[in-house]
């Protein structure tokens, strides 16, 4: 893995020169202090680099500076993110409720996490994601789910892009750039993986298919670990999907919890109705008094 120098607790990623452009290029959000995990919801995505990424030392062949493109962020409505257990959304076996005994430390079990862009595009150019541990309401995080402070966590094996997933198409990043961390707070974990590529390296996606972003082998706790059974709820909190500059897009629909040791998903419940779009219900009408 291509991890460059991570500052904690403010986190900020220092890229190599001319990478910084790579992941501007595709909108990535700004890193600085994204580490920093929160106890009780995800924030709300940080500002995108997009307008920041216009290369001013490159004019167009008309003379004078490149005018920022103006940075989009809406998913199409279809766009979806998918996060299952044992193998990708829709295949066989896979599964968004786990539940396993402590001790059994040579065992993995693998996350799969998967999009579907909801759109055609001539050049997927990298994403961002943000994933969450959550300990039940009240409760601590397990000793077993702090892998660790910045790129150099323990027990996580993140593989980002995996080619040969059954079912799904890998999403290709042939100059890939790419990046995870992890932190922890008293109650909630946090892992933030980065790929991006060049401009012109791109490779075109299709709309209703997915895609392979990453798979994550979670170890199992150890017997003597403090509070190895307690359930948790992980959730992929956001993705954004970067296509060229100043087109990007945040989705955060779908399928995109599971649990760990908590029979029915029950710890995830309170997560799904807080992440659901309350009803809509037309605005209150004014009569004229008679």
């Amino acid at each position: 893995m291509n991890h460059r120098q991570l500052d904690h607790p403010r986190a900020s990623l220092r890229w190599p020169r001319g990478a910084g452009i790579v992941c501007a290029l595709m909108g990535l959000g700004l890193v600085t202090s994204s580490l920093a995990a929160v106890p009780d919801r995800a924030p709300a995505p940080p500002p995108a680099l997009a307008a920041a990424a216009a290369d001013s030392s490159r004019p167009p062949s008309g003379g004078g500076p490149a005018p920022a493109p103006q940075p989009t962020h809406v998913a199409p409505p279809d766009a979806r993110i998918y996060l299952t257990w044992h193998a990708p959304y829709g295949q066989p076996g896979a599964t968004d409720q786990l539940v396993a005994a402590c001790g059994d430390t040579s065992s993995k079990d693998t996350l799969y996490m998967c999009f579907d862009p909801g759109r055609d595009a001539p050049a997927f150019l990298g994403f961002q994601t943000t994933v969450y541990f959550w300990a039940a309401t009240g409760e601590p995080l397990g000793e077993h789910w702090k892998f660790g402070e910045g790129p150099d966590y323990h027990g996580l094996e993140v593989q980002i892009t995996p080619d040969s997933v059954p079912g799904v198409e890998p999403a290709r990043l042939p100059s890939q750039f790419h990046f995870s961390g992890y932190s922890s707070t008293p109650s909630s974990g946090k892992l933030l993986m980065i790929a991006a590529d060049a401009a012109d390296q791109g490779q075109p996606v299709k709309a209703r298919r997915l895609y392979a972003a990453a798979r994550v082998l979670v170890p199992r706790p150890a017997l003597k670990t403090s509070g190895c059974d307690r359930p948790i709820c992980i959730e992929w909190s956001i993705a954004e999907l970067g296509y060229a500059l100043g087109d990007d897009a945040w989705v955060n629909r779908g399928p995109r919890f599971v649990s760990w040791n908590s029979p029915g998903g029950k710890i995830c419940a309170p997560l799904r109705q807080f992440a659901a779009p309350p009803p809509w219900r037309p605005p209150p009408v004014k009569l004229p008094q008679r």
